[in-house]
């Protein structure tokens, strides 16, 4: 890619494209460098700059524009093993809202997706106090007890003036369709995303380790200093892995039904194990358990990428339709039915605000003539 197109690229982002550069960038995405242009989009430029554009001033007459992007399906690039579909491009989905109206999302009914509103999840949880009873937490609903309080959307913990002599539990079980933020007796700061569970104390003992277990699912930790407690290291245990901290921020994924848990180091340093080796992970790296190997694989990756549920977000590059549809399926509490075993391998790239209407995102998926879907109520039929 030459200065002048990466130029061009940076004043679309900035809103500042004349009408003749406009067409100058239009026409050399047209040109067989779509996939060049997304490529370049989801490195070099963040999620709040990628929303910034969609809510800018001058929709109207952008979306006129970049409209002319949108090619008939016959015009993939494809390159390779990865197969980019045009309409599930980074620049489509952002510009969805105007491309495609609401009234145009009624299909026929011939195997396209039908225009059922599938609305997102919500702060939900389910908290299990150290007796056992349970504790159901939603917009709406006041909790207040002893050191705990929610409004319903959070779930904020007080240090006890009781000491303790032996560590008392709570659970937190976040269900399909739920997402929900806890801050711990230590300060540390915790976001549960969908289908995913916690056990930790009410009240962490003074001189011994901080210690909590995400059971499965995913979750994003901000961990208060040992500076404040002492020198008290922080653990998470996760399946097949331990993870020692001081105090950093990191995002643990362990989902029971996948075959490897991950952990990305959005700062600081942390020390992972399983029970054979250990690794110490450094800013941008995540470590890759699989509790059939014995080895901890650790590559680079893009926090941005990694960490966007937390921050509102589904961004999916080069991702097997499987993968996409059952990451997907936890927020938005699915069933994923596929009748052609083989669309699951299909490989595609996109962003979804988590706030969004689903179908948006399975509209787009549908323009690339390689998949369509049906829905029966919250059964999506893969095609």
């Amino acid at each position: 890619m030459d200065k002048r197109t990466k130029d061009l690229i940076t004043k679309y982002f900035d809103q500042q494209l004349s009408d003749q550069e406009a067409r100058e960038l239009i026409e050399w995405v047209d040109n067989g460098n779509l996939r060049i242009f997304n490529e370049y989009v989801m490195i070099n430029f963040t999620v709040d700059e990628i929303e910034a554009i969609r809510q800018g001033p001058d929709v109207e007459s952008w979306s006129k524009i970049l409209a002319k992007i949108d090619r008939p399906k016959g015009k993939m690039v494809k390159i390779g093993l990865w197969r980019y579909a045009a309409a599930a491009a980074v620049i489509l989905l952002v510009w969805l809202p105007f491309l495609l109206k609401r009234s145009d999302l009624n299909f026929d009914n011939d195997g396209t997706v039908s225009r059922q509103s599938i609305v997102p999840g919500t702060d939900k949880a389910v908290l299990t106090l150290e007796n056992g009873e349970h504790i159901t937490l939603e917009k709406g609903n006041v909790y207040d007890l002893a050191n705990r309080t929610s409004d319903g959307e959070k779930l904020v913990y007080d240090i006890s003036e009781r000491a303790l002599a032996k560590a008392q539990y709570n659970y937190l079980t976040i269900p399909k369709g739920g997402q929900f933020f806890v801050q711990l007796s230590d300060g540390t700061k915790v976001w549960l995303n969908s289908d995913s569970k916690l056990k930790y104390p009410i009240n962490f003992i003074e001189g011994e380790m901080r210690e909590v277990e995400l059971l499965y699912g995913e979750a994003y930790f901000d961990v208060s200093s040992s500076e404040d407690h002492n020198g008290a290291t922080f653990k998470v245990k996760s399946q097949a892995q331990n993870i020692v901290v001081l105090g950093t921020e990191f995002n643990v994924k362990a989902y029971r039904e996948d075959e490897a848990s991950y952990t990305t180091l959005v700062e600081g340093s942390i020390a992972i194990s399983n029970d054979v080796v250990s690794n110490i992970l450094r800013p941008s790296e995540q470590s890759v358990i699989n509790a059939q190997s014995e080895q901890i694989e650790i590559r680079t990756v893009d926090i941005a990428y990694e960490t966007a549920w937390k921050n509102g977000f589904f961004m999916f590059r080069k991702e097997p339709l499987f993968s996409m549809l059952k990451t997907l399926s936890r927020w938005y509490d699915l069933e994923i039915v596929y009748e052609d075993e083989k669309k699951k391998d299909e490989i595609f790239s996109g962003m979804l605000k988590r706030t969004d209407d689903v179908l948006d995102l399975l509209v787009i998926l549908e323009k690339t003539g390689e998949v369509t879907f049906s829905i029966e109520n919250k059964r999506i039929i893969v095609k």
